[in-house]
Order: C-alpha cells, then structure tokens, then sequence
C-alpha cells in the first residue's frame, strides 16, 4: 500500500507554482531518461485525448462516484465477474433503468 503521509499538505507546506526549469536543472523520466524540451513536448502530444472513450460517442463523459456498503460492492464484483461486464456498466444501466420508471410514473 502507497504511503500517502508524503502527500500531505500543511500550512507549513512550502508549494511551488513555477514549471520546471528543464535548463537549470536535471530532472528525469521515471525510466532515468532525461526530460528534454522535444521529449515532455512528444509526451503532452501523446497524452492529448488519453483516457478512455466517450460514453456518448462526442466529448467527455461525466463521472460520478459514490459510496456502497462492503457487502453491495461485493455482490456487484461478483455479478459483474459472472457476467463480464465491469461494475461501472451495471450501475450505469442500474441508474438508467430507475430514472426511466421515475420518468414513467
């Protein structure tokens, strides 16, 4: 498990707001490369439109998150396994459904 006491954020936390100096300074890749003008400007276009696909086909899809108990989870994971289909698919048809009685009534 990640230890996030490093993450913290205090009021004695010194923050800085600048970018990274790539000419003062050396800083690296992850994988010990060092980051250069050329090689972080490949990277942003890489990482342009990552993530995943639109739900609608156009744009970003929303997200929402929300709490369960242990034993919801588990029986979601279990049906999504048995089914596979993620969690997510059968909340999001879940919501659709009862928004689509609630609409009815």
């Amino acid at each position: 498990m990640t230890d996030t006491s490093k993450y913290r954020v205090t009021d004695d936390s010194q923050l800085v707001e600048e970018e990274a100096d790539l000419d003062k300074g050396q800083h690296t890749w992850p994988d010990g490369r060092p980051m250069t003008e050329q090689n972080t400007a490949e990277y942003t276009e890489q990482r342009k439109g990552a993530g995943r696909p639109s739900l609608s086909g156009a744009g970003s899809s929303p997200s929402v998150a929300f709490r369960l108990t242990a034993q919801l989870r588990s029986d979601a994971d279990a049906l999504a396994a048995e089914e596979g289909r993620p969690v997510s698919a059968i909340a999001r048809e879940a919501l659709e459904d009862y928004i689509r009685r609630h609409k009815a009534s």
